[in-house]
């Protein structure tokens, strides 16, 4: 089997599903998950602030803070204009030192960002938690969440929590709760000790609960002094015995550093949350059945934020019900990541001379004669396969297959006559997506190839080619004949009229629209294929059948 993955990448698909047993459905159950991993959300929860400091926490998270700061200081800018033309008519009229003006004008500026940062949110309903999306990144919400008993009960990935150092280890439960759950918290420092939500006076006597509160801030106070003093003691010593150890704790972020932290961060954070997420939930649906999943649960957690669907949860109890994928979080991990270093190899073939060549060219922007073209000529050029990037996607390389059908193919029959034989088609090299080329009028060798790549499970577009050939009102009735032909035959294809000469005609626009679409879902199909096979000669397979030891 041709390698699709760099080598290491392979051992890392291979390392977690030693010891593991094969099931029927293998392999659908690979493409359900990889399917579920394309629209799986990644959910930031920014918490530990007012209403409003949330807001600018998780609008500097997405990057906004320097796009709303430019707006306020052109506000500000408008303001003084208005400021100078008022103060211009105070001086014609009455003397005035102009103080009321400018200070309601900053209030003004100040409740104009405040309502900016809080409606960049949007809510679903009265209940729901105000949700903003990245706007740089796919797939990554961003929710303010100002009650702590919420984050106990839904479904959060990242925790971004707003404080400071002197009630940095206020969140030391909260710490460990996320460590406990295998997910990650940012601490980030609050401008000001008033951006912080303080603890809610409860009690019957007030005053005992703020001494409570007097005496605990006095102690971290005090206990922040004997760390600095201790600090300085080490930094007078550090010549002598060297430098020491730092402190190992949770760094404190400041609000525009754990911007660009996250933003390099996300991608894995995201394959880290949907794989422990799955695996979470079909243990969950596995489990003793809870009254119709109540709150607190997995499930109704994922429902509230929108995580997954009901038909996402019908696919999964269905699709899931053997665990071989989603008993531990790195095998989904390691698919997951395969995802991103996996090759998928398109073949555009056809009968020689039917314009394969013309169609490759035209699909990667290039001429007869430029670098990386296929070579067009009234004779057969393409004997080799001829392979180039596909520009517009990563990871995607356009094959240009040589010629069926080739005269330097046929070969003299075995009894002497002068008669030839057309030999058997050649072996074709495997790729996982077909663009299948035929000159106008499909034929049955092509279907009969269509029919061999459908069986194998290889996806096809079939164009016909050279349709500037034939006049413009007779178009749609070859394109008819062609699809009721294949309808009869069991086969349900869309057929694509194209000219090569023409790229922007016909059927081409279409037909690259719909291919470029739909690659990402080629490449789950073909990378659920190869893991597979490559499963099955290395891992599953290879182990001793323990009856057969004598």
């Amino acid at each position: 089997m041709e390698r699709k993955l760099p080598e290491d990448q392979e051992k890392c698909v291979l390392a977690p599903w030693r010891f593991s047993w094969l099931s029927s459905g293998f392999k659908n159950r690979l493409v359900a998950a990889l399917e579920l991993y394309e629209h799986f959300p990644l959910d930031i929860a920014v918490t530990g602030g007012t209403t409003s400091a949330n807001a600018r926490l998780a609008s500097a998270v997405c990057g906004l803070k320097d796009e709303q700061d430019t707006e306020e200081e052109e506000e500000e800018e408008e303001e003084e204009e208005t400021d100078e033309d008022s103060d211009e008519q105070g001086d014609e009229g009455e003397e005035d030192d102009g103080s009321s003006i400018n200070l309601s004008a900053k209030v003004s500026v100040v409740r104009k960002s405040v309502v900016r940062f809080i409606d960049d949110f949007a809510e679903d309903g009265p209940d729901s938690t105000p949700v903003l999306f990245h706007p740089q990144i796919p797939n990554v919400r961003i929710l303010t969440v100002q009650e702590s008993s919420d984050l106990a009960q839904d479904s959060y990935d990242v925790l971004v929590v707003l404080t400071t150092e002197l009630h940095q280890e206020d969140h030391m439960k909260l710490t460990m709760e996320q460590c406990e759950k295998n997910k990650p918290l940012y601490l980030v420092k609050a401008e000001q000790e008033m951006d912080l939500v303080r603890e809610n006076l409860a009690g019957p006597c007030k005053t005992c609960a703020w001494e409570r509160m007097r005496a605990r801030t006095l102690e971290f106070q005090k206990k922040h002094k004997a760390e600095f003093e201790s600090a300085e003691n080490a930094e007078k010593q550090q010549t002598s015995h060297g430098p020491l150890p730092q402190h190992q704790g949770i760094k404190l972020w400041d609000p525009e550093e754990v911007a660009g932290v996250l933003v390099k961060a996300i991608p894995e954070l995201r394959k880290k949350a949907f794989s422990q997420f799955l695996v979470d939930l079909t243990r969950e649906l596995k489990g003793p059945k809870r009254e119709s999943y109540g709150r607190g649960s997995l499930v109704s957690s994922a429902f509230k934020n929108s995580k997954i669907s009901k038909e996402d949860l019908g696919r999964i109890s269905v699709v899931f019900q053997s665990q071989d994928l989603t008993d531990q979080p790195s095998k989904l991990l390691s698919i997951c990541n395969a995802l991103e270093y996996f090759r998928l190899d398109v073949g555009v073939i056809g009968e020689t001379g039917c314009g394969s060549s013309s169609l490759f060219n035209t699909l990667l922007g290039l001429k007869n004669g430029d670098k990386g073209a296929s070579p067009i000529g009234v004779f057969e050029t393409t004997k080799k396969p001829v392979i180039h990037p596909y520009s517009e996607y990563h990871n995607v390389l356009l094959w240009d297959l040589p010629g069926l059908g080739s005269v330097e193919d046929f070969k003299t029959a075995s009894s002497g006559s002068t008669l030839h034989q057309v030999p058997p088609i050649p072996p074709i090299p495997p790729c996982d997506v077909y663009i299948l080329v035929s000159p106008l009028r499909i034929n049955l060798g092509y279907i009969q190839l269509l029919k061999h790549f459908l069986s194998q499970g290889k996806s096809c577009y079939l164009v016909l080619a050279k349709a500037d050939l034939i006049e413009e009102k007779s178009t749609e009735e070859v394109k008819r004949w062609t699809e009721e032909i294949l309808d009869k035959l069991g086969l349900k294809q869309n057929v694509y009229l194209v000219s090569a000469l023409h790229p922007e005609t016909l059927d081409l626009p279409k037909m690259r629209k719909t291919f470029n679409d739909a690659l990402e879902s080629h490449k789950r199909v073909a990378l659920a294929n190869y893991v597979a096979k490559l499963l099955e000669q290395d891992v599953f397979w290879k182990r001793a059948d323990p009856c057969k030891i004598n």
